[in-house]
């Protein structure tokens, strides 16, 4: 296995890297660190949380010059993961003399970034639309900028930044080396490098199957005005540990976080109408495990570096493969295994999971939940303890289960492992229902 000296970095990064006690390089980092440092254009494609980071920072960092001109530009789609590149840079920079990193993003103050600037910035780390901000303000200049890294390209593109990142681009020296990284190879990832790169070479680390071949996946079905009690009989079972759960819009984070501290959990909710100073409180409790339920929407689906994330659910179907994949790929890393469940409530849905099944290559199994009629009465559960399971009731666990609820509707029974006796018949028939769904509309 090689080591950071065998990839061309010099004594000070090395000595550093040691002292922080990284003394192996990751897969991506091995084969990237070379190809940085030898100035050429290229495209990293490896999922959050492989390293990538130090696989385009530490050969920067050491093609720095002591001089007060930016050199490099890091563009990444939002302010969490800005934060978090600044944070990992300046562990390197902060031993070194004369190597200054600022971040610039919005919902931040201008006038300090203008100043911040104005100091003598060698790397800058920003969102693009911040970044454009500060090009138009002729506050960022770019005309002796050297390096260029579009981190998660794919996500910047599917947040609707591809024109301003053109833009940026178009501002900076032809001469530059671009390095991008990316969990997928799309279109329009295709054609900024068809425009905008010069023959870069393509490295793959890992694939989507990869990633997600440790994670237990499952689904459950039910009615779309029961899904929040559906969340709240899944939570109630699961054992305690950090979970993360996704909606599609910021107002469905809202109504879950609420829904959900009425019925006692503790959650923390994350969107991007949140102010930064609200957003960053919320991750330092997040990642402090100060409260392990986090309502988020895809925001914090990429770069966001949090540890033993034991839960993922999809309280919203992702709005595609991808996201499913960044979604779920939040849990069951370092050789850990994880859970991912998703909740549906229309046949189409059905038919988008299997979808992402089949395109994954991964299991994702039909699972039930009970809701009995009782559960919307039932009294919140309260947080407990790290490392210890949520309390229930013996009567109220039996429920759950076993589903045994007398007088109860078929679409309020549901059981976790799909144990439960009632209804078999029932059961069947559903899924012989959606079996011959499922025919008609394979191909």
């Amino acid at each position: 296995m090689k080591s950071f000296n065998d990839l061309g970095l010099n004594g000070d990064i090395v000595s550093i890297l040691h002292d922080l006690e990284i003394t192996t390089p990751t897969e991506i980092q091995a084969r990237a660190i070379p190809i940085v440092l030898g100035g050429e254009d290229i495209v990293g494609l490896s999922q959050t949380g492989t390293g990538k980071t130090y696989a385009f920072a530490l050969p920067i960092i050491q093609n720095t010059i002591p001089e007060k001109y930016v050199q490099s530009l890091v563009l990444c789609p939002t302010r969490e993961l800005a934060e978090q590149i600044l944070l990992e840079v300046k562990k390197i920079t902060s031993h070194l003399d004369g190597v200054r990193a600022v971040a610039v993003y919005g919902g931040a103050d201008m006038q300090r970034q203008i100043y911040n600037l104005k100091r003598g910035a060698n790397i800058v780390i920003g969102t693009p639309g911040r970044v454009l901000d500060h090009i138009k303000r002729k506050t960022l200049k770019l005309g002796l900028v050297e390096h260029v890294v579009l981190d998660e390209a794919d996500e910047m593109l599917n947040m609707g930044f591809r024109a301003d990142i053109e833009e940026i681009l178009r501002n900076t020296p032809p001469t530059r080396q671009t390095i991008m990284f990316s969990a997928t190879m799309s279109k329009d990832i295709m054609a900024i490098t068809r425009n905008f790169m010069k023959k870069p070479t393509t490295i793959q680390v890992g694939s989507p199957n990869t990633t997600i071949a440790s994670i237990k996946q499952s689904y459950f079905v039910c009615p779309k005005d029961k899904k929040k009690r559906a969340l709240h009989a899944l939570l109630s079972e699961l054992p305690r540990g950090r979970t993360i759960i996704f909606c599609n819009t910021k107002k469905m984070v809202d109504s879950v976080q609420v829904y959900l501290k009425k019925m006692g959990f503790m959650a923390l909710a994350l969107h991007g109408d949140m102010p930064q100073g609200v957003r960053k409180r919320v991750m330092n409790e997040y990642k402090a495990e100060l409260n392990n339920l986090l309502v988020t929407t895809d925001i914090a689906a990429r770069g966001i570096d949090v540890k033993d994330i034991m839960h993922v659910i999809n309280f919203d179907l992702p709005q595609n493969n991808e996201y499913y994949i960044h979604r779920v790929g939040r849990t069951g890393r370092a050789g850990k295994t994880g859970n991912a469940y998703t909740l549906l409530n229309t046949p189409e849905q059905i038919r988008d999971i299997q979808e992402i099944e089949k395109k994954t290559k991964s299991k994702i199994t039909a699972s039930t939940l009970t809701l009995n009629g009782n559960v919307s009465e039932a009294k919140p559960v309260q947080n407990k303890p790290r490392g210890k399971k949520l309390n229930i009731k013996p009567r109220e666990k039996r429920a759950i289960i076993a589903g045994k609820t007398t007088g109860s509707r078929y679409n309020d029974h549901i059981s976790i492992n799909g144990s439960s006796k009632m209804g078999k018949k029932r059961r069947t028939l559903r899924n012989t229902h959606h079996a011959k769904k499922q025919n008609r509309n394979s191909k």
